[in-house]
């Protein structure tokens, strides 16, 4: 720590401490009753476990409506699975040794923001769009194509929005990418192709709210 600066907490500090930070939330209760975000983020076959932690960060920060893991995206173990190990795995298939561990990796990126996230699992991401389509959500691919539109251009988003991300290195399979409405991408000024996925959920996301003044939601 540097001698010249105070001890936190304290007014002189120049961040807010973390118990500073803890303070202005709601307890859990609370949380749950505030309104969400008009978004929902559809993973398609995201393979990295530390990823899925960091989208499941993001959409808590965004506090959106609900994520879709789906394909052979990891996910968190199921909240139903008994207590006892030798009751089995509960409703989730995978062997709870699985379980445990995709969750124990998840959570190194996603700290603790697992049960503040709307999730689930589903074996079809296209499953997943077309029931959103039919709930007039518009379908954003978040991909590198030959027809995408810079991802900050003003007024191409409307809620609410299904947001799709791919496969890290194969990207959104053709399918999911024609059931698109629309498809945007980050420019990159560099040498690699592309940013992560969960770093381009962020950008996404908050342009979303930035176009939309946050739907009114207030920071926390």
């Amino acid at each position: 720590m540097r001698s010249d600066l105070p001890l936190p907490p304290s007014p002189e500090w120049p961040a807010l401490t973390t118990g500073e930070l803890v303070a202005r939330k709601p307890d859990q209760r609370g949380f749950a009753q505030l309104r969400r975000a008009p978004i929902s983020v559809v993973l398609e076959d995201v393979r990295s476990l530390a990823n899925v932690g960091l989208i499941f960060r993001i959409c808590d920060a965004l506090r959106v409506e609900r994520l879709y893991l789906c394909g052979i995206t990891g996910r968190p173990a199921d909240p139903t699975r008994p207590a006892d190990p030798t009751e089995g795995p509960g409703q989730d298939p995978r062997p709870r040794h699985v379980q445990e561990r995709a969750e124990r990796e998840i959570t190194k990126t996603a700290v603790m923001a697992i049960p503040f996230v709307p999730w689930e699992y589903q074996p079809s991401a296209l499953d997943v769009v077309a029931r959103l389509r039919r709930e007039r959500y518009q379908i954003v691919a978040v991909e590198q194509a030959h027809h995408s539109t810079p991802y900050a251009r003003a007024g191409i988003y409307r809620p609410p929005v299904c947001l799709i991300f791919g496969h890290e290195r194969a990207g959104i399979t053709p399918s999911a990418l024609d059931a698109a409405d629309l498809c945007v991408e980050l420019p990159v000024y560099g040498m690699a192709n592309s940013l992560n996925v969960a770093m381009a959920c962020a950008l996404v996301g908050y342009e979303i709210l930035r176009q939309h003044a946050a739907f009114g939601l207030e920071a926390l």
